[in-house]
């Protein structure tokens, strides 16, 4: 309990080339949506509609942040594959480094989910502009409800079966590194469950999520959003007159 370790800054190393190379082998080349911009005023003036003016415009900056939000979740996988392989492919006493790369492994866990769900939470905003559902930006959960609004059925079956296939990892993982006790930190505390066998009592071992439970609930995560964006991409030429 009161060991102290030191971490040295010379041991927090990026990926190397190979590693950055071999990550990106594992991680499904996710689609990117491309749409046309339009100036809103501009388009006001053409067409005399102030408020699909603005929609079609935010159309553009919305599918932006989605861009964004994407690349930043790619890099951060490739941290989390490039840690997780060096705390794993070697043992404690051959890495060096292995202190700091089993923290590292931790930290972008943590900002995986993050990514991952703010990720899919801009989608949803892109969605309520294309199918003009017209959900106030802070009142718009990506939630059943939100889904079922929905004109297109096939899209809605798709992203209903996204969300039930990613659930678990929401409410388990996602929350309770957001508002419970941080899942990447070995639960120590004291439990109510009292064994007693031959009049002693006990209270049992810690509970421990392994790194590998993490490692494949991610690739799980990354595939589905894979899966869905390629369906996404090729539906909505049919939504949006606005795609390339």
């Amino acid at each position: 309990m009161n060991k102290k370790i030191i971490l040295r800054s010379e041991s927090f190393q990026y990926p190397s080339k190979e590693e950055r190379k071999f990550a990106n082998k594992l991680l499904p080349k996710i689609p990117r949506f491309q749409f046309k911009y339009y100036s809103a005023f501009l388009n006001f003036l053409e067409n005399g509609n102030i408020n699909n003016a603005i929609v079609e415009e935010d159309i553009y900056w919305w599918n932006n942040c989605l861009h964004n939000r994407l690349g930043k979740l790619q890099e951060t996988y490739c941290y989390v594959v490039t840690h997780y392989n060096r705390i794993t492919n070697l043992n404690e006493g051959d890495n060096p480094n292995f202190n700091t790369d089993s923290l590292l492994f931790q930290y972008y866990i943590e900002i995986f989910y993050y990514y991952f769900f703010s990720t899919r939470d801009v989608l949803g905003h892109l969605l309520n502009h294309i199918f003009k559902l017209n959900v106030p930006e802070d009142k718009l959960y990506f939630n059943f409800d939100f889904v079922n609004k929905i004109t297109d059925e096939e899209i809605k079956i798709e992203i209903i079966n996204f969300i039930k296939k990613t659930d678990f990892s929401y409410k388990v993982y996602r929350n309770a590194f957001n508002h419970k006790f941080t899942p990447t930190q070995k639960d120590n505390r004291a439990k109510r469950s009292i064994s007693i066998e031959e009049n002693e009592i006990g209270f049992g071992n810690s509970h421990v999520i392994e790194n590998k439970e993490f490692v494949n609930d991610i690739n799980t995560l990354v595939s589905e959003l894979y899966k869905l964006m390629r369906y996404l991409d090729f539906k909505l030429k049919k939504h949006c007159t606005l795609q390339l």
